[in-house]
């Protein structure tokens, strides 16, 4: 009796294991807002993993109070770029991640920062969805005003709006 207990549990743990390690990474049921390509593990499309905004918004909002040296005192709500790099089985072989654009533009972060500051994309202001006159659907924000050094490593110009794309490169 002892023993097929012992075994049924074996068996159910086998099968519970196997089930979340070959379970598929789930795939966006709306309007794709983000994919992340490169040096990743996780994937949901042939360019990558792509996040419509409930997935994205699923891996966990934090918050920041900054002032946005465009548009002044802020409350941005978004996703931290660590915790989008965790999710994309980046792990310790992130070198750097760059923020791409809707019109093209690129700024690169260390991934190294991005693990030691609440660097985030934002995908609300006070509470609201940010509309795409506004630098939205998803908005880079660096937080200058809890951690001002950042501001060094990254000034104002780096502040990217409307981004598409997280190009994860390995480190050299």
């Amino acid at each position: 009796m002892r023993k097929t207990f012992i075994w049924i549990v074996v068996v159910g743990l086998v099968v519970g294991l196997a089930s979340v390690c070959l379970g598929a990474t789930p795939k966006p049921a709306g309007n794709v807002v983000l994919t992340v390509t490169g040096d990743i593990t996780v994937k949901n499309a042939d360019t990558g993993l792509e996040f419509d905004m409930p997935m994205l918004e699923g891996l966990g909002i934090s918050r920041c109070e900054v002032k946005d040296p465009w548009l002044g005192k802020k409350v941005y709500e978004g996703i931290l770029i660590s915790t989008i790099l965790q999710y994309a089985g980046a792990g310790n072989t992130a070198g750097e991640v760059v923020v791409v654009a809707k019109d093209g533009k690129k700024v690169a972060v260390k991934a190294a920062d991005a693990v030691k500051f609440p660097i985030m994309l934002a995908t609300k202001d006070g509470g609201k969805a940010i509309g795409t006159g506004l630098g939205g659907p998803v908005k880079l924000v660096f937080p200058y005003d809890t951690h001002p050094e950042v501001e060094k490593l990254y000034d104002k110009n780096n502040w990217n709006w409307y981004v598409v794309t997280l190009e994860v490169k390995a480190k050299s």
